[in-house]
């Protein structure tokens, strides 16, 4: 594996669609991980953002922070119908993350926080927190 990816996704039934995020620091990346690992038919579906490698290495970091709050992978067979899945790919690692929606609330704000001069990403992030909150 060559790409580095952070996607975040809403998994669950809601009554309003809840848009996948893709972040990667390359096209090609963000563009394998929608089409070969999401699997959308249509690339509208999923927010594709390509950002440098130094703030992709910081969302990650901040995703990883929030471990202490995540669901166990174990729990895949019970997962809510209300579960935030964070999955981060690297060459070294492929490492999916599954938080109660409730819980993903402060990583998304973490992530928000860490967006300086990503106005488009920070946006997509926004929208997403906003779609899932109670």
């Amino acid at each position: 594996m060559k790409y580095a990816v952070l996607s975040i996704e809403y998994i669950g039934a809601l009554d309003k669609p809840v848009t996948p995020i893709v972040i990667s620091d390359s096209k090609l990346g963000a563009e394998w991980y929608r089409d070969a690992i999401l699997k959308r038919s249509k690339p509208t579906l999923t927010y594709l953002h390509v950002v440098p490698v130094s703030l992709l290495e910081k969302l990650i970091a901040e995703t990883e922070l929030h471990k202490g709050i995540l669901q166990s992978e174990q729990t895949k067979s019970r997962i809510s119908s209300e579960t935030v899945s964070a999955t981060v790919v690297t060459p070294q690692k492929r490492n999916r993350l599954l938080y109660s929606a409730e819980s993903s609330i402060a990583l998304l704000y973490g992530l928000v926080g860490r967006c300086e001069g990503q106005d488009a990403l920070r946006t997509d992030l926004i929208h997403f927190r906003d779609r899932i909150r109670p």
